[in-house]
């Protein structure tokens, strides 16, 4: 879109003034509230950009929480398009994922960022990179530009928007309710996404509850005193 330019400008204020803040943890509620499939799980997003220190910290306590959540919560990271430190987050994120190598490689990312010092956003810098960590430079520039590659991209930038995302991390639960890091550190973080998980999971359970069958049964009850006041 024509204005996501001065969007993305704006938001790279906002995220680098939360990180000089240190903002205290907050919890927002969304508005207005984003879909989520209708699938009797949990959703909960996590939105990252590979340039984001905090983002570096968070990701091995995210990894732990998420593999022990029980099978009704279903955890995605969705890369921010803001290129901190120059590093486009979502053509990486979703280039390795087409080329079967995020698994792998995603932790990896971070360190080479914050701890190796390499230049992720310089292509050049990136290819060397790749090459190093078994990914074929040439096949990750086709992946690149394939149509999956930029479909999931700009859905992701559409997703910050309307999610309206200001700060990485952030993690989304069930499209209604975002939760910004702060000066209570990772375990405050889950803390509170492990209340607002556990309030979406009671909610799901009310809603699948089966209706009422108390009317539906007592309605024969009255055709037959109906009936057998007519045979009288």
């Amino acid at each position: 879109m024509s204005k996501w330019p001065t969007k993305i400008s704006v938001l790279l204020f906002t995220v680098l003034a939360f990180t000089a803040a240190h903002a205290q943890q907050r919890v927002t509620p969304l508005n207005p509230p984003q879909p989520v499939e209708n699938d009797g799980k949990v959703e909960v997003l996590e939105f990252f950009a590979y340039g984001c220190i905090h983002c570096a910290n968070l990701e091995p306590s995210l990894e732990a929480w998420a593999k022990k959540q029980p099978a009704d919560v279903k955890v995605k990271r969705i890369p921010s398009p803001v290129p901190i430190m120059g590093i486009d987050s979502t053509v990486i994120y979703y280039s390795l994922e087409a080329l079967g190598q995020l698994d792998r490689l995603h932790a990896k990312i971070f360190n080479a960022a914050h701890l190796e010092k390499v230049i992720l956003g310089n292509p050049s810098a990136l290819n060397k990179w790749l090459e190093k960590n078994g990914v074929d430079p040439k096949k990750y520039e086709e992946v690149q530009r394939s149509f999956s590659v930029v479909t999931k991209a700009n859905r992701a930038r559409k997703m910050v928007e309307d999610y309206k995302i200001n700060a990485t991390p952030t993690i989304v639960v069930n499209g209604r309710y975002s939760v910004e890091q702060g000066n209570g550190g990772s375990e405050a973080m889950f803390a509170n996404v492990d209340q607002l998980v556990g309030q979406a999971r009671a909610t799901l359970k009310v809603s699948a509850a089966p209706a009422p069958t108390g009317l539906s049964a007592s309605v024969p009850a009255k055709l037959e005193i109906k009936k057998a006041v007519a045979a009288k």
